[in-house]
């Protein structure tokens, strides 16, 4: 009896021991869309989907031979998500990309409510078993949908120069800037143009004079560009580039 009982620790622990770590390895396989987050608004157009991947070698070797715990992702746009075992998991084209990249852009995104999907697959395109994947759903808005973004940038004026030479926003965006004149008895603002020609004005802060704080609210441009900004009293010397994205 206790040969037999030990013989059967000696065969079966190890079993038993290749088992469960066979169970944690498959519970640690895993994808996640990471970006957007479900039910997140974001503006049509082209849509970026961001995943992450655990346990799970992603190669370049699409169409090839299967091998152990490596392959690639499928990116999936508004359809059902192919579940057949042994059957290359692909649909219709524009709905389905192969890519062993961890980001993937979908062009010219309509407005409206879409469906994206992530799954792991094999090289040939054949997917995990159990399947591995994970979805979202979103809304595209237009641009005339999307509710103005607000942004805060703090600009200091010290020694007849300004902090910074680059300020940048989104295209449209509501703008405070709160503006630190730190040299004594000197007066400085904040204004942006066009372009450095400074002939047509965006916006023209009032002028203070340091030492003095104040607050500036405008609204950016709606188109992304490269614009200009200064000081009005010391327009050569205290510049920048107001970048609208």
């Amino acid at each position: 009896m206790i040969l037999r009982n030990t013989y059967l620790a000696r065969v079966l622990v190890p079993l038993i021991v290749l088992s469960i770590f066979a169970l944690q390895a498959s519970a640690a396989l895993q994808i996640n869309i990471v970006d957007p987050k479900e039910g997140a608004q974001v503006p049509a157009g082209n849509v970026t989907i961001n995943v992450s991947v655990d346990d799970f070698n992603l190669v370049n070797k699409l169409g090839s031979a299967n091998a152990d715990n490596e392959g690639h992702i499928h990116y999936y746009m508004d359809v059902a998500v192919p579940k057949t075992p042994d059957k290359p998991a692909v649909t219709a084209s524009g709905t389905f990309a192969p890519t062993a990249n961890t980001s993937f852009t979908w062009k010219d995104v309509a407005p409206g409510s879409h469906n994206f999907t992530v799954q792991l697959v094999h090289n040939d395109h054949t997917p995990l078993i159990p399947l591995v994947y994970s979805e979202i759903n979103i809304t595209a808005v237009a641009d005339a949908m999307k509710d103005p973004q607000s942004v805060s940038v703090g600009l200091v004026a010290k020694n007849i120069a300004f902090n910074t030479s680059t300020i940048t926003v989104p295209a449209g965006a509501d703008v405070t800037v709160n503006f630190d004149n730190e040299d004594v008895n000197v007066p400085h603002n904040f204004a942006v143009y066009t372009d450095s020609s400074a002939s047509t004005a965006i916006f023209n802060g009032n002028i203070i004079t340091g030492p003095n704080k104040t607050m500036y609210t405008f609204v950016a441009p709606s188109t992304p560009g490269t614009y200009f900004f200064r000081c009005d009293v010391h327009p050569t010397i205290m510049t920048g580039q107001f970048i609208v994205t």
